[in-house]
């Protein structure tokens, strides 16, 4: 029995298991019925701060920048740069917004912007999107459990579902953010020693590393800007999707929805950034170092990194580096699995059902929903393992349009004929350039758009829709931050 895995596995369940019995209990002397989603609305800075950079630190952070620097080099690194924008986005605006507006969802913000039906509509695409990222986060799991038990990556991604999905279940986005905090000390501390027991243990050290590539005329990866196509085609595509994905994202928002105030989400930006912003670093560099080595190169870039951390690393080292990298992912999974299943009980079903749903009923349909999500994830990933970051940024390009339409109802003008057009025609251009000729056509009049990706066309296509159409439209109602609706409302506040 491998000892890595069973310690790894072990530390999680007594973390999560420990954590959740209090909680539950706590809950039960109590007598009252805690959101799922929103878990009571009262996180303090410490808790807010964690779970906000924590929840944005899965699998495309931890394997997935393993992956992508053994393949383009340190350039990956802008990936994470993206996130601590991501960050400030967050903090300093749609964080901030939701909170104030006492909105579950992004749909529900969108509901209230622009009505039922929009609201509808982004809530069936946001379920699918982030349904989309529960199917990488279960990868990644997959490929962490892959490398510490030496399982087949179908198998051990099924494990990583089975583990999620129980994690989830136990006690929602209350229960995360305890485990969160817990996770991020043990998870910095073993990558920071880990970082600097590697320049021992490496075959000729971080310098070894660095004149491999120079003497493969490969100097350009050790390089965070790369060369022009990967800077424009990768780290700009990747700031695209990432800001303005990610800043009207489900996960960020539920997080968001729980800090005590907005205060507490102003706060954070100081805590969460530095947080977030600086964990890319030790993957980055176990990406470079893996593709260097044979005995690791060999096994691709899929799993080269993770085994390099598992084979060169002590056993108590690995332990706590995979145990926090694990508890990660499963904060990550647990936030990507409650975000569609509250859309689903909030926005679909709790929206069109008569009086609504009592708290308990729309706690157990949340719960089935994530056994549902669970399940079906860890059935697509038995059998495809799709470039976990190029996933990543085609699922976000379906969200860029709704900042867009967010920040124009909230501080310009609304139109829901407006915002209709805007969404139903990124999201064409977002299939088109996908999968149909638009793009290969484009190349060959003007070469040089070779290197956009899908979050730069559909970013693009609604910034220039919004703009133009509101510039343009009529009979539209004044926006919800604006002083025009506030002297509307008889309490001069939001309706």
């Amino acid at each position: 029995m491998n000892i890595v895995l069973v310690l790894v596995v072990l530390y999680n369940v007594l973390v999560i298991g420990g954590i959740g019995l209090y909680l539950s209990q706590r809950e039960k002397a109590s007598g009252q019925v805690t959101d799922m989603a929103t878990g009571g609305r009262n996180a303090n800075l410490a808790m807010f701060s964690v779970t906000m950079a924590i929840t944005y630190l899965g699998s495309a952070h931890v394997y997935g920048l393993m992956e992508m620097s053994f393949v383009m080099g340190a350039v990956a690194l802008w990936f994470s740069f993206a996130h601590t924008i991501l960050m400030c986005v967050i903090c300093l605006g749609t964080g901030q917004w939701v909170r104030r507006l006492g909105c579950a969802t992004i749909p529900e913000l969108i509901g209230r912007i622009y009505g039922k039906q929009m609201r509808t509509i982004t809530a069936c695409i946001s379920a699918m999107v982030v349904f989309g990222l529960v199917t990488l986060e279960t990868q990644t799991l997959g490929i962490g459990i892959s490398a510490i038990s030496g399982w087949a990556l179908g198998w051990a991604a099924v494990v990583g579902a089975i583990l999620g999905t129980a994690y989830v279940t136990m006690g929602g986005i209350k229960q995360t953010m305890w485990v969160n905090l817990v996770n991020a000390i043990v998870m910095y501390a073993s990558i920071i020693i880990a970082g600097i027991y590697l320049a021992f243990v490496l075959p000729e050290g971080w310098e070894g590393v660095r004149q491999h590539y120079v003497t493969n005329g490969q100097d350009y990866k050790l390089s965070i800007f790369g060369t022009p196509d990967l800077l424009v085609g990768f780290s700009l595509a990747a700031v695209f999707s990432v800001v303005f994905a990610q800043s009207v994202n489900q996960q960020g928002m539920a997080a968001a929805m729980s800090a005590k105030d907005e205060s507490v989400i102003r706060r954070s930006l100081w805590i969460a950034a530095p947080v977030n912003g600086l964990f890319g670093v030790f993957p980055v560099l176990c990406g470079l170092a893996a593709a260097t080595i044979p005995e690791f190169a060999e096994l691709g870039p899929k799993l080269a990194g993770a085994t390099l951390v598992v084979k060169l690393l002590p056993t108590w080292l690995v332990v706590l580096v995979q145990a926090g990298f694990l508890g990660a992912l499963l904060s990550t999974f647990a936030m990507s699995a409650l975000a569609p299943a509250t859309i689903f009980a909030k926005d679909i079903v709790g929206a069109n059902t008569k009086g609504g749903l009592t708290p308990e009923q729309e706690m157990r349909l949340i719960r089935r929903v994530i056994i549902i999500v669970g399940s079906l994830s860890a059935a697509l990933t038995f059998f495809n393992h799709p470039n976990v970051i190029r996933a990543i940024t085609w699922l976000f390009a379906w969200l860029a349009p709704l900042f867009f339409i967010i920040v124009a109802g909230l501080f310009w003008k609304r139109s829901t004929k407006v915002a209709f057009v805007v969404v139903i025609c990124s999201w064409l251009i977002n299939c088109v350039w996908s999968i149909g000729p638009i793009k290969q056509f484009a190349v060959s009049i003007v070469p040089g758009t070779a290197v956009l990706e899908n979050a730069h066309i559909t970013a693009i296509t609604a910034f220039v829709l919004t703009v133009a159409l509101y510039t343009f439209a009529k009979n539209t109602k004044p926006a919800l931050f604006s002083d025009a609706y506030l002297q509307e409302q008889p309490t001069g506040g939001l309706a």
